[in-house]
């Protein structure tokens, strides 16, 4: 696939293809759930119209915003349609020859009403089944073209596809499947008075039909909940429920004709909202299709396991999703959690980024354009995050436009663009406690509060759920903000609408201080622990010194314990900042030096006279 930013953006002949680096692991994820879900459909006690089976006919992807979900799934998309685009080091799943239909759906440009953004997400599905089966599904065929000509008087659906793009992938071949099939309903029914009558007539006639069992109306509908269905009132909620219709059509497809729908649902993040309501109307369709393999991907991990979603969405709980319930020991709410089927999207390793730049703008002759000693720059400075990589390519076009030649040194900053992306979908409180956070190397839901100075740990709840923060929940703050982030964050806040000026992020550095101090005193009050203490040093002492805050509060105090316990484990940060700026003077560099310099004594101390020599405190 050809990077056209990349080709209009510079004269030489380069970028004429989408770099797409590994991502083994999430297609090996892929291939399983696949030959599995086929399995599934293939076991006689399958049966597409049970209501009441736990659902394992979903796949989720989650991560940060620009970590490469999109790429990933359009890759899939690809590789589905055609083995030929399939990369070669992800090799040939078990399943091949089946016939695997994949289903992309971009959720973001679907961004209208609710309404709207479900009815194209169910016309996309419909017009894919059109182009692959070839022929009408008689059921949900009717009941759509009931529904579109009541919610859509005088707009033709041809229309509507033709103008919302949607015929451009699939063609034209729905508008006419749904007529035949309103024909075939007339003629299986022997209703000639009925020919070129409108969809609701026809309807009418068939549930009358099927309310008294004739055979040929069974024949042609013969699902349970038809006749239900076809009265209700065509409206939004119903054709959230016609789905059903779709799926027992599609399971009864003769052998030729059989298919399995593999529907990739791209950021998820964008159906999102107070009440839930697009996301409910998707996740009835996902419900109501067990036939169909669901891949998710968003920023978020999908909390339908989460009994406390019951009454907000209409199948919730472990038992409902058992792929999507919490898995092992982990914290509650932690962005790593997931389940079976709920998978973190992770950075690039340094080799992956490497070869990402060599690869996405090379020269005719195959070389990269981007030199290695940039590319390694860029590879540090990234985290492993792809987004800063694409904005670093970005960046190496946009200097050689200027004539001058990229040098390491125009690659070593972040980007504001990567910050705009993480915070677009944070709530105010959230992006507040984001900044908070990112003073501290790892927090806790009760520091990560108290350092933003809020009242309640609500928002610092909802942030570590994002897979921006990561989790060791065996540490002694579990909760980690990546990297690229966290870098990005303080470096280029000010260009950003909401962005903290100095002074507020002086004050948030001494609220963080003060929180560090609070959690030391109140352990150490309890049971004394070295380890806490160590921690709470290490991160003080770099608060206090990269904010220059005079007032060292209790840091004095922990040294004093620091030195009567006499361990010396490595404590202070550099004195220094980045090589060839002047050492930084402040109050914390003066502490820092004092317990460096007792501990090295100790150190040579001990060496020379074993462990039994006399303890030098910090009074001396």
């Amino acid at each position: 696939m050809a990077d056209l930013r990349a080709l209009f953006s510079s004269n030489d002949p380069v970028g004429e293809r989408e770099a797409f680096t590994n991502r083994q692991a999430q297609w090996t994820v892929v291939a399983t759930a696949i030959e599995e879900h086929l399995r599934r459909l293939a076991d006689p006690t399958f049966n597409v119209e049970d209501l009441e089976a736990p659902r394992t006919n979903i796949l989720t992807f989650f991560g940060v915003g620009g970590i490469g979900k999109s790429t990933l799934l359009r890759k899939l998309e690809a590789t589905l349609t055609e083995a030929e685009q399939r990369p070669q080091q992800w090799g040939a799943p078990a399943w091949a020859g089946e016939k695997i239909l994949p289903i992309r759906i971009d959720l973001a440009r679907s961004r209208t009403s609710t309404g709207s953004a479900f009815e194209n997400v169910v016309l996309t599905v419909r017009l894919a089944l059109a182009a692959a089966v070839g022929r009408p599904l008689p059921s949900f065929d009717l009941a759509l073209r009931r529904y579109w000509d009541v919610q859509h008087p005088g707009e033709p659906l041809e229309e509507y596809v033709r103008r919302t793009g949607l015929a451009g992938r699939f063609g034209q071949l729905l508008p006419q499947q749904l007529q035949a099939a309103v024909s075939e309903t007339v003629g299986a029914l022997q209703l000639p008075g009925l020919v070129g009558s409108a969809a609701g007539q026809v309807t009418t006639a068939l549930v009358k039909a099927l309310r008294e069992r004739r055979d040929r109306a069974r024949a042609l509908a013969g699902c349970t909940r038809t006749a239900a269905l076809l009265e209700a009132d065509p409206d939004l909620e119903a054709l959230s429920f016609y789905p059903h219709l779709l799926a027992w059509e599609i399971n009864r497809l003769p052998t030729k004709k059989q298919v399995t729908p593999v529907i990739l649902l791209d950021t998820f993040e964008d159906t999102e909202d107070r009440h839930r309501d697009t996301e409910r109307l998707l996740q009835r369709l996902v419900w109501l299709m067990p036939h169909c393999l669901f891949v998710i991907s968003g920023r978020n991990r999908l909390r339908w396991a989460d009994d406390a979603l019951q009454g907000q969405l209409d199948y919730t709980g472990p038992h409902a999703w058992p792929g999507l319930a919490p898995q092992g020991g982990l914290l509650a709410g932690a962005a790593g959690q997931g389940g079976a089927r709920q998978h973190l999207i992770g950075d690039f390793s340094p080799q992956d980024c490497d070869a990402y730049l060599a690869g996405r703008l090379p020269h005719d002759d195959g070389q990269p354009l981007i030199a290695v000693d940039i590319r390694t720059v860029i590879t540090r400075r990234s985290h492993g995050l792809p987004l800063h990589l694409d904005l670093a390519v970005a960046r190496f076009l946009e200097i050689r436009r200027t004539g001058r030649t990229p040098a390491p040194a125009d690659f070593d900053h972040t980007f504001p663009a990567l910050i705009a992306r993480t915070l677009s979908d944070l709530t105010g409180d959230e992006r507040h406690v984001l900044r908070s956070a990112s003073l501290l190397d790892a927090f806790d839901l009760d520091l990560a509060t108290r350092a933003a100075g809020l009242a309640h740990q609500a928002a610092a709840r909802r942030l570590t759920e994002r897979p921006m923060v990561t989790q060791d929940p065996y540490a002694i703050w579990p909760y980690h903000l990546h990297g690229a982030i966290r870098t990005a964050l303080r470096a280029t806040d000010t260009h950003t609408e909401d962005g903290w000026t100095h002074a507020d992020w002086h004050r948030a550095a001494e609220r963080a201080l003060d929180a560090l101090g609070r959690q030391w005193q109140d352990a150490h009050t309890r049971i004394p622990s070295r380890t806490l203490l160590v921690a709470c040093l290490r991160q003080g002492l770099r608060l206090a010194r990269d904010h220059r805050l005079d007032d060292l509060a209790w840091l004095t105090d922990a040294a004093f314990a620091y030195t009567d316990d006499s361990v010396w484990e490595p404590l202070a940060p550099p004195t220094t900042p980045a090589t060839g700026q002047a050492p930084v003077d402040t109050p914390a560099d003066a502490l820092a030096e004092v317990l460096t310099a007792i501990a090295r004594r100790q150190h040579e101390h001990r060496e020379g006279c074993g462990s039994s020599g006399v303890t030098v405190g910090i009074k001396q």
